[in-house]
């Protein structure tokens, strides 16, 4: 299978190992919290969204900053001024406070309208949701990096953006073309909600849900999940998504990772974690440095080598 992954040393201090395993729970009460307040005072729904985004990345860019897993996978001034400045731009804010506005917008799209959920138990509607929205989003992101048609191809061309860099940090979530963005974002989470007819808490719950998971999954932090592994989607899944090794780089699930358990795509591996990250400029890829050439990929005709990352790392994407 390739050259073995790293194994992870334990966090630097104790106080990093403690974290390392409370950290998730912190956040998982913080977000019963939002949830009951918001189910007993519906009108401070906004403001909630609003409160629990900013907790949420507030406390996760501290811990990544104070306890990095890894050096080498954090953020510095030249990718942050030459990549993510303008991809931030161009996405028009961070991938995780577009979650909790889309959030929002779900919301509204769910009011007055009928459908399937409308009128069903609240855990009912929020487990129906999770499970549509994840279905989409494994099939769709699982046909980008599997690609076998011109349609596919074109959207892996979009996705391959995401799987530029060496790095793997939380700003990394706007390391995104806007077009892979609305495609999962609109055709992906808001259709689902028009055409199924959720109640604007069922939507606020699962929907809040996925906007932590996809926040936390890139963080360079030794989080540790433990059994919800099995059910979903943390940092220790997702950054095999971003190796540098092709058999590696699956885990194509976004909050929940039961699909890919179902369908053969699964990889956890408690204590390592992936020796390197992202595609190679040798393969006809735009190097993480070049934010404008990666806008564009998806509109040449250069050759790649495959849709998946190659067995040997590269030396040097900034090129």
């Amino acid at each position: 299978m390739g050259v073995m992954s790293e194994v992870i040393l334990q966090p630097s201090s104790e106080r990093g190992a403690i974290l390392a395993r409370c950290s998730y729970p912190f956040l998982l009460a913080g977000l019963g919290l939002a949830i009951y307040w918001v189910s007993k005072f519906p009108q401070d729904l906004a403001l909630v969204a609003a409160v629990k985004g900013a907790v949420t990345v507030g406390v996760l860019l501290y811990l990544e900053l104070r306890y990095p897993l890894q050096a080498r996978w954090g953020p510095t001034w030249h990718l942050l001024l030459r990549r993510d400045a303008l991809l931030l731009l161009v996405n028009g804010a961070t991938f995780g406070l577009l979650n909790y506005a889309l959030v929002l917008l779900a919301i509204d799209a769910a009011a007055g309208w009928q459908g399937w959920a409308s009128g069903r138990p609240i855990w009912l509607q929020v487990v129906w949701g999770l499970v549509v929205f994840e279905l989409l989003q494994y099939s769709v992101h699982r046909a980008m990096h599997l690609s076998k048609g011109p349609l596919t191809s074109f959207l892996w061309r979009c996705h391959a953006l995401h799987h530029l860099p060496q790095q793997l940090y939380l700003v990394m979530h706007i390391v995104f073309h806007p077009l892979n963005l609305l495609i999962i974002r609109l055709a992906v989470q808001l259709l689902p909600i028009w055409i199924f007819g959720y109640d604007p808490l069922a939507v606020f719950i699962y929907g809040s849900i996925i906007a932590l998971h996809g926040t936390l999954s890139h963080l360079n932090f030794d989080m540790r999940l433990g059994w919800a592994n099995y059910l979903f989607v943390g940092p220790e899944l997702h950054r095999y998504h971003h190796s540098a090794r092709s058999h590696e780089a699956v885990n194509y699930g976004a909050a929940l990772s039961v699909f890919d358990q179902l369908f053969g795509t699964f990889r956890y591996s408690p204590g390592v974690y992936p020796d390197a990250l992202g595609l190679r400029v040798e393969d006809g890829y735009p190097g993480q440095t070049q934010p404008w050439t990666s806008l564009l990929f998806p509109f040449v005709s250069s050759r790649v080598v495959g849709n998946v990352a190659p067995a040997t790392p590269s030396r040097t994407a900034d090129e």
